[in-house]
């Protein structure tokens, strides 16, 4: 008997991807969707029966965030293997009112999938553990307790805004965070990012680790963008540019580097914005591009002479993410320099450059480092990396680990 798999997502459907991004006024989130898409694709890929995806467009609230106050409702199809359309749901875009009023219009999908009478197992996957979405399984369980959930948690929410929220919104982020704890017991298992997440949200059922997936070696990326510095000697960062994740400490420890020839190219937005502004105005050698498509951050990347994660390992939250822009890093057949982080397992140990302390003058001499290697020392470095992500990492095997881990009773 095949799966029947309801997939709770929430990313860009591909034929509207260019429409939804002509009207965010903030960035797209960009590795979310991706690591969605490869699930899915991966899947897909291992026959996992009949999946049909449910979808929650994951834009800004309006007029803030998105030009538009109401979400439409729209079909799309993933595949072409069976008769099945996945659903966009439409529901209000009003900051505030959606937190209240969204789960509706989801909740008559819910129900039409999960009374359905045909006889194959059923299974709600999460892709986010939202108090919206974690509902949505207690609802389903509800409804037909034989229904199996699995939740995957790329992040643990509470890490990723909490630092940057501050009275009331704190508070009611803080609520939120009790409010999922005491829905996580309407999830049968969880797919998690790092072996650490499962103590910090006290899991008591069974679980996985699945760090990311590398994407393709794309050999055919176009990048104008890109082009324009293919020949050139650069060190790359491309992400979130808050200083908790080490922006800083990269621009002081760019500083450092005497090498005249070689540039930094930073990617992204964030609080550092207006330090990197400055910055460049004493060394002409930084370029900041600012938010930059997928494409392009994956062709800058793959022309680069050495790419930098500055996370350093020095906040509780690094024990609960693995960064897809590691994944990213080490498949494009660059080396990477990057620090040891809690949640990042011994098998990558071989693959990444580390930087031994968390100083300025450490994380120069580790970029310096790869920017003196041989023609030879650097290609070999870059693709032995690249060999192991492609190889162990792919979304084909990622993906089949999940649909094993889910199909067993």
């Amino acid at each position: 008997m095949g799966l029947n798999v309801l997939f709770l997502g929430r990313l860009f459907p591909h034929e509207k991807e260019s429409e939804i991004k002509a009207k965010m006024k903030t960035g797209m989130q960009d590795a979310a969707n991706a690591l969605q898409w490869n699930i899915i694709d991966g899947l897909e890929a291992n026959d996992c029966g009949r999946m049909r995806i449910l979808n929650y467009l994951p834009v800004d609230s309006y007029p803030k965030g998105y030009t538009e106050k109401n979400i439409e409702k729209f079909s799309f199809v993933h595949t072409d293997k069976y008769d099945c359309e996945d659903l966009n749901v439409g529901c209000t875009n009003l900051s505030v009112i959606k937190q209240f009023v969204n789960v509706y219009p989801f909740k008559r999908e819910i129900k039409k999938w999960a009374l359905d009478k045909n006889k194959e197992k059923k299974v709600l996957v999460l892709y986010t553990a939202t108090r919206m979405f974690l509902s949505l399984a207690e609802y389903a369980k509800k409804l037909n307790p034989v229904i199996k959930t699995c939740c995957i948690i790329a992040d643990i929410p509470e890490y990723a805004t909490a630092s940057d929220l501050h009275g009331v919104r704190k508070l009611y982020s803080l609520y939120q965070t009790n409010k999922c704890a005491s829905l996580y017991k309407y999830i049968d298992k969880f797919v998690l990012l790092t072996k650490q997440m499962a103590e910090r949200l006290n899991i008591k059922v069974p679980y996985t680790v699945m760090e990311g997936i590398a994407p393709e070696n794309d050999s055919g990326l176009k990048s104008e963008t890109a082009e324009i510095y293919k020949n050139q000697k650069y060190i790359l960062y491309t992400g979130t540019l808050n200083y908790k994740f080490g922006i800083g400490e990269l621009l002081d420890a760019f500083a450092m580097i005497k090498d005249e020839n070689a540039n930094l190219i930073i990617c992204g937005f964030g609080q550092a914005e207006e330090r990197i502004k400055e910055d460049m105005k004493c060394d002409s050698r930084i370029v900041y591009l600012g938010k930059v498509d997928r494409t392009d951050a994956l062709a800058l990347q793959r022309n680069a002479t050495v790419l930098v994660n500055p996370r350093q390992n020095n906040e509780e939250f690094t024990k609960y993410s693995f960064p897809s822009k590691t994944m990213e890093y080490l498949a494009s057949g660059v080396p990477l320099v990057a620090y040891k982080l809690d949640g990042m397992p011994d098998e990558y140990d071989s693959y990444i450059n580390y930087v031994p302390d968390n100083s300025p003058e450490s994380l120069a001499r580790e970029i310096s480092k790869v920017l003196n290697m041989s023609d030879e020392e650097h290609v070999c470095a870059g693709k032995t990396a690249q060999a192991f992500v492609a190889e162990n990492k792919n979304y084909i095997v990622q993906s089949k680990k999940i649909l094993d881990f889910i199909s067993y009773t």
